[in-house]
C-alpha cells in the first residue's frame, strides 16, 4: 500500500489521506470517504477504517477531513470535496485510478459533504475556489449512509441570493450522480424522511439510486461491524449487511451503467418534497 496525505487549502484545518495499491499497474476505481461528526468532529471509525474496507475489496480508497465548528461554514466544507474529486481526477494517471470511477461516500454530516459534491459541482464560484471545473469535479457516484440532506450551513445562500438552509435534495438535478442510500426507520436523530425525500428528487429528476430503509437501528448504528448484538434487531444490518450490497451496486453501475430511457414515470402519485 502507498499511503500519503496533504492539506487541499491553507485557510481551514483539512486533510486528505490518500490510500492506492501498489502491488501492481491496474487501474482501480476510487472512493472519496467523508466521515460523520455532525460538522463538530471527526468520527474515527467512519474514517481510515471505512475507507479501508473499500481498499480491501480491490478499490483504491481516500478520506477527507474536512473542516467543522467554527469553521463548518460556507464555503470551507463545500470547496474541500469538490477539491478532493478535482485532485483524484488529475492524478487518475499517476496514481492508476479509473478518472470516471470516482465515487464520493459519507456518513451523517459527512454524507451531506458528499452530497454537495453531487449538486454544487457546477457552482462557478466554487469552481474559482477550486481552480477546477464542472467536469473535473463530478463525481461519478454517492454512497449516502444514513444520510443528512439539509443542514443549516452558515453563509450558504440560494440562487437569489437568500440565507437559507443547503438542502441537497432541492438542488438535484439530471447531472446529479447516481445514489447509493442507506437510512433506517429507526434512526432517532436523521428522520429516514430525508432519505425519501433525496430518492423523489432522484427519481423526478431519472437518476439513478439504490435506497435501503431498514426498520430498526438507531443513528450510527449501520456502521458498525455487526449489530445484531444491541437491543434494536436480531438482524445483522451492520457493514457486513449494507456493505456487500454497496459493492455489488458499484459493480452493476461499471458493468452495465444502470438506463433510465423508456422507465414509467407516474404523476399521480407525486408528493410535496419535505415540506
Amino acid at each position: 500500500m502507498n499511503s500519503f496525505s496533504m492539506k487541499l487549502f491553507e485557510d481551514c484545518d483539512n486533510e486528505f489521506t490518500v490510500f492506492l495499491h501498489d502491488e501492481d499497474d491496474i487501474k482501480r476505481p476510487c472512493v472519496i470517504m467523508c466521515p460523520g461528526g455532525g460538522y463538530r468532529y471527526i468520527t474515527p471509525h467512519e474514517a481510515e477504517p471505512a475507507a479501508l474496507a473499500y481498499f480491501a475489496r480491490g478499490f483504491n480508497a481516500c478520506v477527507l477531513r474536512y473542516p467543522i465548528c467554527d469553521r463548518a461554514i460556507y464555503p470551507y466544507p463545500q470547496k474541500n470535496i469538490i477539491k478532493a474529486v478535482s485532485v483524484v481526477r488529475n492524478h487518475a494517471e499517476d496514481w492508476n485510478i479509473i478518472s470516471d470511477r470516482i465515487a464520493v461516500a459519507g456518513f451523517s454530516a459527512g454524507a451531506h459533504v458528499a452530497l454537495c459534491a453531487g449538486t454544487l459541482y457546477k457552482d462557478e464560484d466554487l469552481l474559482r475556489l477550486c481552480d477546477t471545473d464542472a467536469h473535473t469535479a463530478r463525481p461519478d457516484e454517492m454512497i449516502l449512509l444514513y444520510p443528512c440532506v439539509g443542514v443549516d450551513i452558515p453563509g450558504y445562500k440560494d440562487a437569489h441570493g437568500n440565507e437559507q438552509i443547503l438542502r441537497c435534495d432541492l438542488l438535484v438535478d439530471k447531472g446529479t450522480p447516481p445514489a447509493y442510500i442507506v437510512t433506517s426507520f429507526g434512526d432517532r436523530f436523521v428522520s429516514c424522511n430525508q432519505s425519501l425525500n433525496l430518492a423523489r428528487a432522484l427519481s423526478d429528476n431519472d437518476v439513478p439510486f439504490e435506497l435501503h430503509c431498514f426498520e430498526p437501528g438507531d443513528h450510527g448504528m449501520l456502521n458498525s461491524d455487526n449489530v445484531s448484538a444491541c437491543d434494536y434487531t436480531t438482524r445483522d444490518i451492520g457493514m457486513s449487511c449494507w456493505f456487500e450490497m454497496c459493492i455489488e451496486w458499484l459493480r452493476d453501475r461499471y458493468i452495465i451503467n444502470a438506463r433510465t430511457d423508456n422507465r414509467i414515470h407516474d404523476d399521480y402519485f407525486a408528493l410535496e418534497l419535505m415540506g
